[in-house]
């Protein structure tokens, strides 16, 4: 039964001790990815003040623009007067021919015009769309940060729920329900002492005793058939004369014991005393 327990104790202790290190890596690998979700997160945050900074710098237009802008409509209040004067001094002989040389005269400004129309930046031409499209990444970066802090949230609460198990205690073997029986060896000198008697049987435990009913001074027992009876004759048929009563058999080549009647002990002050023999034969 010691051996037992402790067989039991050790395998508590080896489960214990393997909970314990999945435990530890566990909540090491869970670190290891809060670390990295916090850099992520950090990571994000820079990336939002880089496009906050961005889109409040591009909604001033540059001092560059402004003189080139300023340039232009000089240059095109300039152009006008040379090419009135230009119609003034050229002969008209026909309405509809002067019409259509005025309208010659009037096309180069306005493809001049169209031509800086498409080689100014995009940004200028198109302000306000660049305006949606900065707080749209704005938002976007927002919402990516929101989603990082409830990953994060959810992996700090799956680490603390992550706790070692607890340990089972030891189990306890029920003790076996009492049968009011004991077993006992042969005594030399007829007298069975108390702590001779046993619970379970021995190898060498051939006495079968029944416990006395309400304090009795006498009790019955016989000879114990669960034993190795082969064994038992082996040893020595003289041997069982000091607790059982028998005939001799005249054939040695017997190999069982047979119970003929019960023997009755009586009760002395460190046990009890054989008062008169079980019978037993052999087969």
């Amino acid at each position: 039964m010691n051996t037992t327990a402790i067989i039991i104790s050790i395998i508590a202790l080896l489960g214990a001790a393997f909970a314990f290190l999945r435990a530890v890596s566990a909540y090491n690998m869970l670190t290891k990815r809060i670390n990295k979700l916090k850099e992520q997160n950090s990571d994000l945050e820079s990336r939002l003040r880089r496009l906050e900074g961005n889109a409040s710098r591009g909604n001033r237009p540059s001092s560059g623009e402004q003189s080139e802008g300023g340039a232009q409509k000089r240059q095109r209040h300039e152009q006008q007067p040379e090419q009135r004067q230009k119609q003034r001094e050229r002969q008209q002989p026909q309405p509809q021919q002067a019409e259509e040389t005025a309208e010659q005269q009037q096309q180069p400004p306005k493809r001049r015009k169209d031509k800086r129309r498409r080689n100014e930046p995009t940004e200028r031409n198109n302000p306000e769309g660049r305006e949606k499209a900065a707080p749209a990444s704005a938002s976007e970066a927002v919402r990516m940060e929101f989603v990082g802090s409830d990953l994060l949230d959810e992996l700090e609460r799956e680490a603390a729920g992550a706790t070692p198990p607890p340990v089972q205690p030891e189990a306890v073997p029920e003790a076996a329900p009492d049968t009011g029986t004991r077993f006992a060896i042969i005594p030399e000198d007829g007298v069975i002492r108390q702590h001779q008697l046993q619970h379970s049987p021995d190898s060498d435990s051939y006495i079968e005793m029944d416990l006395p009913a309400d304090g009795s001074s006498t009790t019955r027992y016989r000879f114990n058939l669960s034993g190795n009876h082969a064994f038992v004759i082996a040893q020595g048929i003289d041997r069982l004369e000091n607790a059982f009563a028998f005939e001799k058999p005249s054939n040695r080549m017997v190999s069982r014991v047979v119970l003929q009647g019960d023997g009755i002990l009586a009760k002395v002050n460190n046990g009890w005393r054989i008062q008169e023999k079980a019978r037993i034969d052999f087969r």
